[in-house]
């Protein structure tokens, strides 16, 4: 395994102490995000932002939540990243006791999402969130198949808002392969 440059713990804490600065929430979590992508770097893991965090951002704050989760390939690495910067362990939850968020990391690697990640710029350091297509694809499988309907509504939001952005190509596909076709063509006539 080849030998990585360890990260500096101490710059990166000061980095994340700078959280208070942000007075958006959401902008709280995304730089809490990008001071862990920095401290995974040397590692070659990328942390991407998935699930509630995900659609805060994608929905511009139409959806807010307490939490960032995060898929990563290497967790016991993320543990040990997060545990150097003053996070702490509870369940599956981390804690950090000077910023008001919550941690989890429920996926490893993003199995069957192609879709080019958002990658988010803040005071020269960066994060990563989930492509636009696989999360509007995922939460369309929560609307279609366990009857989720907040998860209609943001399929609905995000669909409206970024009618021009989308790659209808590679969401048609994939809502063919999740079965989920027959609802996305529905919702796109509802927006029209």
């Amino acid at each position: 395994m080849p030998k990585t440059n360890q990260p500096d713990y101490e710059q990166l804490k000061k980095q994340l102490a700078r959280y208070n600065e942000f007075e958006n929430p959401l902008k709280q979590k995304l730089w809490v995000l990008c001071v862990i992508t920095k401290a995974l770097e040397p590692h070659q893991i990328k942390p991407i932002l998935i699930g509630g965090c995900a659609l805060e951002y994608y929905t511009l704050g139409g959806h807010s939540t307490y939490d960032i989760d995060i898929a990563v390939a290497d967790h016991q690495q993320l543990s040990i990243t997060l545990d150097r910067l003053g996070f702490h362990k509870e369940g599956r939850f981390w804690n950090h006791s000077n910023l008001d968020i919550v941690i989890e990391s429920p996926a490893g690697s993003l199995v069957n999402e192609t879709a080019p990640l958002t990658e988010v710029h803040m005071d020269g350091l960066k994060c990563f969130i989930i492509g636009l297509e696989d999360l509007i694809i995922d939460r369309l499988n929560g609307y279609v198949h366990w009857k989720w309907e907040d998860d209609g509504r943001y399929v609905k939001l995000m669909l409206k808002t970024y009618v021009d952005k989308i790659n209808w190509q590679y969401l048609e596909k994939r809502s063919q392969q999740e079965q989920t076709h027959a609802i996305l063509q529905q919702m796109k006539k509802e927006i029209s």
